[in-house]
């Protein structure tokens, strides 16, 4: 647990850094690691989370409820991080967005996406086809690579708004917090027994909803003319395909 709760700290604040000494970065290529994150996302989310989920004792309907439900509430959350997890970067004179808005719900994706890395989702409610470690690497690295663009986009909106790197880092260490927090209280939790025995495949059905708005809408706002451009599409293949390779031989 403490290594992943690391790494998700980690995979916040080294962008961050970066991008805190860069005077400038290259936007184009952030958003081709983007395509690549976000159908690596997509896929490891139709071919090992959803999958994962149907494996379980709990109605198969509810499930897709629960999926549905997370759905929506990303999508309501992104309204108010204006895109920020999909990579987004706003620094366009002119706009003003609410710095605490993006954090608090940033804050509460993070917190949903981490509690899904607990081992207990797979070592107590998933059939013995699914080891207690099985998923947890590939689902971190998904994790991660969703994180990276989001920290960088949060970090030069911080740095727009705030006119303080000081501050800006803060602001950003706050976030890195969220993640491994959920991950703590969701292991605590599980641990303990001291919520419902379906508590954790409610969760996990829910971020798995949100993991599929976050990867389609990457697609869709990297193509919103719908024209096939195939240096993208190559990336995207290649970002799938890694998923498959990872969900087969680790």
């Amino acid at each position: 647990m403490w290594t992943n709760i690391i790494i998700l700290f980690a995979a916040v604040v080294i962008p961050g850094l970066v991008v805190m000494r860069l005077s400038s970065f290259n936007e184009k290529n952030l958003k081709y690691f983007l395509v690549f994150a976000g159908s690596f996302l997509f896929a490891m989310t139709v071919i090992h989370l959803i999958p994962d989920l149907f494996l379980s004792d709990l109605d198969p309907f509810n499930l897709g409820l629960y999926i549905l439900i997370g759905f929506f509430i990303q999508k309501i959350l992104e309204n108010f991080t204006h895109g920020v997890e999909h990579g987004h970067i706003h620094h366009h004179e002119g706009h003003s967005y609410s710095v605490w808005y993006i954090l608090i719900a940033l804050g509460i994706h993070s917190f949903l996406e981490g509690s899904i890395m607990t081992d207990s989702f797979h070592s107590h409610h998933a059939p013995d086809s699914v080891h207690g470690h099985g998923g947890s690497p590939k689902i971190l690295l998904g994790i991660v690579m969703h994180k990276i663009p989001a920290a960088v986009a949060l970090m030069a909106l911080l740095i727009f708004q705030l006119k303080n790197k000081a501050k800006a880092l803060l602001l950003l260490l706050i976030f890195a917090l969220s993640s491994p927090l959920g991950l703590f209280f969701s292991e605590y939790f599980s641990q303990h027994d001291t919520l419902p025995e379906n508590y954790l495949i409610v969760f996990f059905a829910i971020v798995t909803g949100s993991f599929l708005q976050i990867s389609t809408t990457i697609f869709i706002e990297t193509d919103p003319h719908h024209k096939l451009d195939w240096q993208k599409l190559a990336i995207s293949i290649l970002g799938a395909g890694s998923a498959v390779v990872a969900q087969l031989f680790f």
